[in-house]
């Protein structure tokens, strides 16, 4: 979730919280404080009618009486003077639907030496439903100021989050290898201006720091060309110098070893340095199964020396657009890898189907390291011969081609799939 919805979602549930806490107790404040009123109107209607009744009563016109809203009875009662009470009274007439909701103040006097009962009753039935319709209206106020401020804070905080947003879009379509600088727009928000400037001083250090590393490699590749050829032609020229005992040819063996590894490595680095640069435009529809019998047919010696059981599974074609020359590197570091880190007696297998490659193989009873994997110079191996690019170019031609490469372990099998 962004952090804007967040934020947004966070005001809402308070809001929303608050709304439900605070309607009932507003209602039940307003309706307590409607009573009490009704209340006072009642005591002082009483204070009022009393000189009234007294001189109807005096006069013998002894009949109720309706006073501004409020109905009034007394009658002639046998007993002492009591206290004043008030209280509310619900009944319902004839009518199911006709609901009927009093307030009555009765209250005790004396005239004539006469004890009297006065009920004073007044209905709240129209006062109740006031209430509810002030209620209705300010949920509705509240309702309408909520949703306003929601729309008002998201469309204003989608304004001010924007330059955010356009340089998180630049970010993500940055790469070091082919921008110097990251070129951000200048925001009217001093927090985000400072970001964008962080950033354009971090990723032009980035590129800096990425050319001075790639020009090194460049140089130190080319530069080692020619020494290594000139050292190898002088390995062959010294073999076929004689007399040879056996400790020389053995020295000689070993720096020939040596010599072999240094080129392959050399090599390596100019290939990943290549396509780092994209130097590799050439494209043509290619087919992963003929690359693949041919690659097998080049190491069937070496599947057969080591009495590795093969097998190749071909239930789709994969063509594929791109340069023959990386395919070919690819799937060949592949296969080689699962030839060279196998077990004697172990076993190969390739799978081609539905736009992905599996080749899967014995090896070693545990997993690979997955954080090292395809790291440059990351060997997970005790094999001498390994230089520890072949993984880390596989990636780089994945990435190049937006393929995707896998690894895991699984039933004592190493599995590398490839899903074009």
């Amino acid at each position: 979730m962004r952090l804007l919805n967040k934020t947004i979602t966070a005001y809402f549930i308070f809001s929303a919280i608050l709304l439900l806490i605070a309607i009932p107790v507003f209602y039940l404040a307003l309706k307590k404080l409607m009573v009490q009123n009704v209340d006072e109107q009642l005591v002082t209607t009483k204070t009022l009618i009393i000189p009234q009744l007294t001189n109807n009563i005096m006069n013998h016109r002894e009949t109720n009486m309706v006073y501004s809203g409020y109905e009034i009875h007394y009658e002639k009662k046998q007993g002492d003077n009591g206290t004043d009470s008030i209280y509310t009274n619900e009944s319902t007439g004839p009518d199911p639907d006709h609901f009927s909701l009093n307030r009555i103040l009765v209250s005790h006097f004396y005239i004539n030496q006469e004890f009297y009962n006065l009920h004073i009753t007044t209905s709240l039935v129209d006062k109740y439903a006031l209430v509810k319709r002030i209620i209705w209206i300010i949920v509705f106020l509240l309702i309408v100021l909520l949703l306003g401020l929601l729309i008002l804070n998201r469309v204003l905080t989608k304004r001010i989050w924007q330059p955010f947003y356009n340089t998180l879009s630049r970010l993500k379509n940055y790469r070091v290898d082919r921008q110097s600088v990251l070129k951000l727009e200048q925001s009217p928000v001093n927090e985000f201006d400072d970001l964008n400037h962080a950033l354009e001083t971090l990723t032009a250090s980035s590129h800096q720091a990425y050319q001075g590393q790639k020009e090194f490699i460049e140089n130190a590749s080319h530069e080692l060309q020619t020494p290594l050829a000139v050292f190898q032609s002088k390995l062959e020229l010294l073999m076929q110098t004689k007399p040879l005992n056996e400790e020389q040819a053995s020295l000689i063996a070993d720096l020939a070893g040596a010599s072999k590894r240094m080129s392959r490595l050399n090599k390596d680095l100019i290939l990943l340095t290549k396509i780092d640069n994209d130097q590799f435009l050439e494209k043509e529809s290619l087919s992963v199964k003929e690359i693949l019998e041919k690659l097998i047919r080049q190491y069937e010696f070496q599947i057969k020396n080591r009495s590795i059981r093969f097998s190749f599974l071909d239930e789709q074609d994969i063509r594929v657009e791109a340069n023959r020359t990386l395919i070919e590197t690819m799937l060949s570091n592949l296969l080689s890898n699962a030839i060279r880190h196998n077990l004697p007696n172990g076993f190969i297998k390739i799978t081609l189907f539905e736009k992905e490659l599996t080749i899967q193989n014995s090896g070693r009873a545990s997993s690979l390291d997955t954080q090292k994997l395809f790291r440059r110079f990351q060997k997970d191996s005790h094999d001498t011969e390994s230089i520890g690019l072949g993984l880390e170019i596989v990636n780089k031609i994945c990435t190049l081609y937006h393929y995707s490469i896998q690894y895991q372990f699984s039933n004592q099998m190493h599995i590398f799939s490839v899903k074009f």
